[in-house]
């Protein structure tokens, strides 16, 4: 099957749960809420850090996503595009959710057409309205690449001036052929100053179940291990299909991890990945049948354990300032990651509130800093996407 494939806006649709898993997620909810549990979190987690997979054995079992075969699937996907005539002054969007890899595959295109990558402008020329940040890369009609049209704009009152002059260029022909990245949060607030209607817009398909597993499952072969078997922890399930000459008693047991897997992640492979990745164990749990075991001997290829769904810790709400929190997520999507200082220009929130939040969500893993900008982290995006839709708040349509 086809790992990478593109697919107009109106068509990209998330994985779906099905109904076991919408009910045990309720459950798991109110457990959340009430608590269970909590006193054995920390032993738990360490026994569990005892069993995951050294870095080098994940280098080659779990190697971070191939953007730039990601980059070569989309330059098919774009010969039409290249040489129709008309999009000569029709830019291309590609929309990308957080940790989908969009700004990466982008500049990797450009790469293999020598295009020019656009730098984003500061917040200083944001709040300028100044121009000349893409006048002055834009030059001699060069075809150009902007991965982060998410960084021209800043939700204030004098910051949105410089996202409306860029439209307002790119649309009366000033800036030549160029193809457009921006995130699916910053979309969904940006789209309104869309002076035309949606037509040349793109998007990597979801991973759904069967997608991601190919997708994992090929990751895996594509290191020195050409035989790895992946097994549930708890119970010696295969989480992938096994070779067709293994078989248990005549039949094989699936898990649903990969199904839990691509549901909780909306599809989005950056996401996905990283919870792989922490799942990988280099034993089984004590409590795992005899014959599970003793089959994981006799049977070829080497035993890859991975943790059951219900094991797995996923970051949750830190309690208290819910207020607080929701406006501190929602600033921080609606511009893929901010600065501290940032925050408090585009919030209510006085500077030591926003300090005060940032540390909360960042000790619950909500929140990571990299490169001076705050980021709502892979395993803490589902919680946080989550935790806005109950609380009211707009998000993307991913």
């Amino acid at each position: 099957m086809t790992t990478w494939e593109y697919v107009p806006l109106a068509e990209y649709t998330p994985p779906t749960p099905s109904v076991k898993a919408i009910s045990e997620n309720w459950f798991a909810e109110v457990r959340r809420r009430f608590g269970a549990g909590k006193a054995q979190a920390e032993p738990f987690e360490e026994r569990e850090s005892l069993k995951a997979l050294p870095a080098w054995q994940l280098q080659r079992i779990a190697p971070a996503p191939a953007w730039r075969e990601a980059a070569r699937a989309l330059d098919v996907r774009l010969e039409h595009w290249l040489a129709d005539r008309q999009s000569q002054h029709a830019p291309l969007l590609f929309i990308g959710t957080p940790y989908s890899g969009h700004v990466e595959i982008l500049q990797l295109w450009a790469e293999l057409h020598e295009w020019r990558v656009i730098k984003p402008p500061t917040a200083e020329e944001v709040f300028a309205g100044d121009l000349s940040w893409a006048s002055d890369q834009i030059v001699d009609d060069q075809p150009w690449v902007f991965p982060h049209l998410e960084r021209t704009y800043l939700r204030h009152t004098e910051g949105l001036g410089l996202i409306r002059r860029f439209f307002d260029q790119m649309y009366a022909g000033n800036l030549g052929r160029g193809l457009i990245g921006c995130d699916s949060w910053s979309w969904t607030f940006l789209r309104r100053f869309w002076p035309e209607p949606l037509s040349n817009t793109l998007a990597l398909r979801a991973f759904d179940e069967k997608r991601l597993s190919y997708y994992l499952q090929a990751l895996a072969s594509g290191g020195e291990d050409q035989d790895l078997l992946f097994r549930q922890s708890d119970n010696g399930k295969y989480v992938f299909s096994p070779p067709e000459d293994v078989a248990v008693n005549g039949s094989v047991h699936h898990s649903d991890y990969i199904q839990r897997l691509a549901v909780h992640s909306r599809g989005i492979l950056g996401i996905a990945w990283t919870i792989w990745r922490n799942s990988l164990r280099i034993e089984p749990d004590e409590e795992i049948a005899e014959e599970a075991q003793a089959e994981a001997v006799e049977l070829p290829g080497k035993t890859v354990w991975v943790a059951p769904w219900s094991q797995i810790k996923h970051p949750v709400m830190p309690p208290g300032a819910t207020r607080h929190q929701a406006i501190v997520l929602h600033a921080l999507l609606l511009h893929n990651g901010l600065a501290g200082e940032q925050l408090a220009q585009v919030t209510p929130l006085t500077a030591d509130e926003v300090t005060g939040t940032i540390y909360l969500l960042q000790q619950a893993k909500v929140l990571a800093e990299s490169a001076g900008f705050w980021r709502v982290t892979a395993q803490g995006y589902p919680i946080a996407r989550q935790f806005l839709v109950d609380n009211g708040y707009p998000v993307d349509e991913f």
